[in-house]
């Protein structure tokens, strides 16, 4: 497989591999490492969709025709090995073959969420940024770019009917300066709550947000775990929606000492160039047109 030089190089700095001007300047090299990326893209179990698949114990998921999931240990090599997150390893990846857009469920025991808490967006962007220091230091740990200029491309929004919790941010990078976003959607469960983030390019959310929201309506708890079926003596959560938003909630799910929950939300999907990504996925998974 030969890729574009353009692409070539895209895949190195998305794959984490450092380049000089001139290792730049040597094609070989950095098509070799592009063909190492969609190596390890077309070795990971992916389920092709139509199909039902569980995710973890609590819930189930219809992925549709067209559509791709990994499990949990394959995901966890597409976040780390491909896009340089860091994972708690319970994450379950979902998307197009296009590529144009990907998003991934985690679901967190965090206990019974009280849905009844105003929301003070001004507040919570303001706690966001004062916290976005910490998760840039463990970025730089990793040599990873810092993420700057958090703000909200859509604040806040829960809906009692459907119990999500919606709300989009987004970013840019200390390595080119292009803007990224994270679309965020929280499902409340009767013991906890599953994360369904999307990544997408700012230029695609327009066209990705209907196609991501009709794609999460195919998650669904198991009958015992929805929210409507809380019991008197349930854990209930020590926070409410906000936490949800801040990362408050993350000081409970401390782990490995990285708040892992935390800084997904500010890290999963610092990838702007989705074009190249879309081409590998394109290629990987092109098949034969019906004659």
């Amino acid at each position: 497989m030969r890729l574009s030089r353009s692409l070539l190089i895209f895949a190195v700095w998305l794959t984490g591999w450092s380049m000089s001007p001139a290792l730049m300047a040597q094609e070989e090299n950095t098509e070799e490492a592009a063909d190492k990326t969609a190596a390890i893209i077309a070795s990971l179990n992916w389920v092709e969709g139509p199909r039902t698949v569980n995710v973890g114990p609590m819930a189930t998921f219809n992925v549709p025709k067209g559509y791709r999931f990994l499990n949990a240990a394959d995901t966890r090599i597409f976040l780390e090995d491909v896009t340089q997150n860091p994972t708690s390893g319970e994450e379950y990846f979902f998307g197009p073959d296009s590529g144009n857009w990907w998003a991934t469920f985690e679901y967190s025991d965090t206990g019974h969420v009280k849905d009844d808490e105003k929301i003070d967006a001004d507040a919570l962007i303001k706690s966001i940024r004062e916290d976005q220091d910490a998760s840039n230091k463990e970025r730089a740990k990793n040599g990873w770019p810092e993420l700057l200029n958090m703000g909200w491309k859509q604040a806040p929004f829960y809906d009692p009917e459907t119990r999500r919790l919606e709300w989009a941010l987004s970013f840019t990078s200390s390595l080119d300066q292009q803007e990224g976003i994270n679309y965020e959607t929280r499902l409340l469960g009767r013991l906890g709550v599953t994360s369904a983030t999307l990544v997408v390019a700012p230029e695609e959310l327009a066209a990705a947000l209907p196609e991501f929201k009709k794609v999460v309506n195919g998650y669904q708890f198991v009958g015992g775990q929805r929210y409507s079926e809380f019991k008197e003596g349930d854990k209930v959560a020590e926070y409410g929606l906000a936490a949800l938003i801040a990362g408050g909630a993350a000081a409970a799910l401390l782990k490995s000492g990285l708040l892992v929950k935390y800084w997904k939300l500010l890290v999963i999907g610092a990838l702007a160039a989705f074009a190249a990504l879309g081409k590998f996925f394109s290629r990987i998974f092109r098949r034969k047109k019906p004659e």
